[in-house]
């Protein structure tokens, strides 16, 4: 049994993605996965991920010899305070932070992998941040234009 820390990664930390450099250094070589959910973009100019609803997410898992990375991950998916006030001024910040949890991933031929941490909302947090469905599962940062 391996002793790597895994997090499955949908979207800036993706590879070739604007903060992919946050982790690259410290991470194994990342491997494609899918997982069981759906798959959002926020106003905020980043996705988000459910798992209540069926669909299929695709990204990648990365590999850490450290558990600290998790602690680095933990702050950086927070929404930055002044950011989110500007984008959604009349919701709690608090309410509408991610929350990191173990979710099953799967090779792309939907073939198990490993258990995976990964960052999530709740389909109620989507909704109040203004988030649109992305249908592919596949968000990159020019999604939106």
């Amino acid at each position: 049994m391996s002793d790597l820390i895994k997090v499955f990664v949908y979207g800036t930390l993706k590879p070739g993605e604007v903060k992919h450099s946050l982790c690259v250094n410290q991470a194994a070589a990342p491997y494609p996965a899918i997982v069981q959910g759906q798959l959002y973009h926020l106003p905020l100019g980043y996705p988000a991920m459910t798992l209540d609803k069926a669909g299929i997410v695709h990204g990648f898992v990365l590999s850490f010899s450290d558990s600290a990375i998790l602690q680095t991950l933990d702050e950086y998916e927070q929404h930055a305070p002044e950011y989110f006030q500007e984008h959604a001024p009349d919701l709690s910040l608090e309410a509408h932070q991610y929350r990191r949890l173990q979710i099953a991933t799967f090779h792309l031929d939907h073939s198990p992998l490993d258990l995976a941490w990964c960052y999530v909302m709740t389909s109620q947090q989507i909704t109040a941040l203004r988030g649109r469905w992305v249908a592919s599962g596949d968000w990159t940062r020019n999604w939106a234009n």
